[in-house]
């Protein structure tokens, strides 16, 4: 019987602790392997086969990948601790894996007035409310840093207190890649970030590596012996076969297909997601389907960061890298799902929808030079945008050519717009904004739409009522409160709730809620677990404050009725209550419906 090997490791993937047992070890018994050797990385091994399994920043044991190969383990390793530990607790960003610069790729280093035209470039085709003239770029060791300088008065001792708390900062990678980050962010954690981003991308293949530390190792004793050396040049030769990377190309494209498969809902039958890319931009979108009706994800920012990586990979195959990726993933009736991947290289047009700007199609013909380009490319990385690439229009030797900022799109309507207290109370389908305070709907963590009703008893006159419709969205994080506390108070026995609430209640029914009870059943299953109100909801069932455990398999009814969520459970007279009030209290039957069936 082939053997399951544990092995703690290490954020580099140096081994901490190695153990053999003969059956497969369950996610438990990982967790605490890894606990035991105070490490966030286990990794079990069967044959070739290598899964990997990490601790999130809340102390939750997780399955990264499972059943792939050492390589792409690793891989998945240092993208899990970027996107969740970096650089982490009791290290600096010099002693990680990722704390170092990225070598320069072959279209060299960019200057400081080359990194401010892009952002000029950027401000202008976005049209945020930034200025865009006067900017000033600093280098670090990734890029540059541009921003618009703020003047103040040196000789007023209070003039600090007008400088802005939360200016937009423009990081720039020298393949041209832009970030914007905010000055809320300390300036050098911000660029320490960035740095191990572009450092995760555009590092060597695991051979080179290996090669290069060694060139490093072997010049720094040579130096250190104090003779003349022996070895006039040293030059790195191990690069690995094309067989080789074209499978861990193929590897990648299917990690990053399972992590987008965690966005959907619980039933969905088949997902679909386009990747359009250049190397200093990308545009993406993902999207599911239960029978025909499909629902939109947005693609986050660590799932964008993984297919830079596959792309920067795949560049070194003799078709280059590719400029549009579709990614497949179907269900079968066994509830295996099966991946395709299709890879466009631009031999024709692009349509409109997935065009870059011309400038990061000139960014990644630098970065990865290539034999042959088609016409069309040359023509539009050259041009001013579509209608000079159609036209075949070249631009003036004397000018450099700039992108043509896109005309803005129709003003949407908003579903919501209203007065609501003393505050306005906006919502469309990107984000909701109730006085000052605004949170886009693919950032809501939770959510909540209690109805409650208060009887007035009266003796000498008819008894009132007062019906409250609440409603609130939030994060986890630093919450907007306003947003959290909406509430509309109607009078009467036979109350209609109000238009605005129930435009709000069906969007996020139909919206948000698929989204968030996706993450959430991910989440448990696994291995994790979440709280709404006072329990915990986790892989084995729920758990009432830490006290009354309920296990799934034992549940036998659950009902929503006056402002609560009973769940009723085999051999057991009272039930166990949840408020709706609570937040995401509403998930609560799905999940119990998710888990039991």
């Amino acid at each position: 019987m082939p053997r399951h090997v544990l092995t703690a490791v290490g954020v580099g993937g140096e081994p901490i602790g190695r153990e053999a047992r003969d059956t497969t070890p369950p996610l438990a018994l990982v967790a605490s392997y890894g606990d035991l050797h105070a490490c966030d990385y286990v990794t079990v091994t069967q044959d070739a086969a290598v899964s990997l399994y990490a601790r999130d920043p809340d102390g939750i044991w997780c399955v990264v990948c499972a059943g792939t190969d050492a390589v792409t383990a690793d891989e998945m390793r240092l993208w899990f601790d970027l996107t969740h530990h970096f650089p982490g607790p009791g290290r600096t960003a010099e002693s990680h894996p990722l704390g170092r610069a990225p070598a320069t790729g072959a279209g060299g280093s960019i200057d400081a007035a080359g990194a401010v035209a892009l952002v000029r470039e950027h401000i202008e085709a976005r049209g945020p409310d930034y200025p865009s003239q006067g900017l000033e770029a600093d280098r670090f060791a990734a890029g540059w840093s541009v921003y618009a300088p703020v003047d103040i008065d040196d000789s007023d001792p209070m003039a600090f207190l007008d400088l802005p708390l939360d200016r937009s900062v423009f990081l720039i990678s020298d393949a041209g890649r832009i970030k914007e980050v905010t000055t809320a962010i300390p300036p050098e954690q911000a660029r320490t970030l960035f740095t191990a981003e572009e450092a995760f991308v555009r590092r060597a293949p695991v051979e080179e590596s290996f090669m290069n530390s060694f060139k490093e190792e072997f010049e720094r004793l040579d130096a250190l012996s104090g003779r003349p050396s022996a070895i006039a040049d040293f030059t790195v030769v191990s690069t690995p076969p094309e067989e080789l990377i074209a499978g861990r190309v193929a590897a990648l494209a299917q990690e990053t297909a399972q992590q987008l498969a965690l966005l959907g809902p619980a039933q969905w039958q088949r997902m679909t997601a386009v990747f359009s890319c250049a190397v200093s931009a990308e545009r993406a979108g993902a999207s599911f389907w239960d029978h025909e009706q499909p629902l939109d994800a947005r693609v986050p920012e660590q799932v964008a960061l993984l297919v830079r990586r596959q792309r920067h990979l795949a560049a070194a195959m003799p078709a280059g890298p590719w400029l549009r990726m579709l990614l497949t993933v179907t269900k079968g009736a066994d509830g295996r799902a099966q991946v395709a991947t299709e890879y466009d290289y631009g031999d024709e047009r692009l349509a409109d929808a997935h065009l870059l700007a011309p400038a990061h199609y000139r960014n990644d013909l630098a970065a990865y030079p290539r034999a042959e380009v088609p016409a069309w490319l040359t023509r539009y990385a050259a041009g001013r945008g579509p209608r000079a690439e159609r036209a075949g229009a070249e631009p003036s030797p004397a000018r450099p050519a700039r992108a043509e900022p896109p005309r803005p799109a129709p003003a949407e309507r908003p579903f919501v717009e209203s007065r609501v207290g003393r505050s306005s109370l906006v919502a469309d389908r990107h984000r909701v904004s109730y006085g000052q305070d605004t949170l886009d709907w693919d950032e809501a963590d939770w959510i909540r739409y209690p109805v409650s009703r208060m009887k007035h008893q009266g003796f000498l006159f008819p008894s009132l009522y007062t019906n409250t419709y609440a409603f609130g969205v939030g994060t986890y994080g630093d919450s907007p409160k306003n947003l959290g506390h909406i509430s509309w108070n109607n009078g009467g026995k036979k109350s209609r709730p109000p238009e605005e609430w129930l435009a709000l209640v069906d969007f996020v029914q139909r919206v948000v809620e698929p989204r968030l009870l996706a993450q959430h059943l991910a989440l448990i299953r696994r291995g994790g677990s979440f709280t709404i109100g006072e329990v915990r909801v986790h892989r084995d069932g729920l758990t009432l404050r830490g006290v009354m455990d309920a296990d799934w398999r034992a549940l036998t009814d659950i009902e929503v009725a006056h402002g609560l969520v009973s769940v009723h459970e085999q051999g057991r007279s009272q039930p166990l209550r949840v408020s709706l009030d609570s937040p995401n209290a509403v998930l609560l039957p799905r999940v119990v419906a998710a888990m039991t069936g």
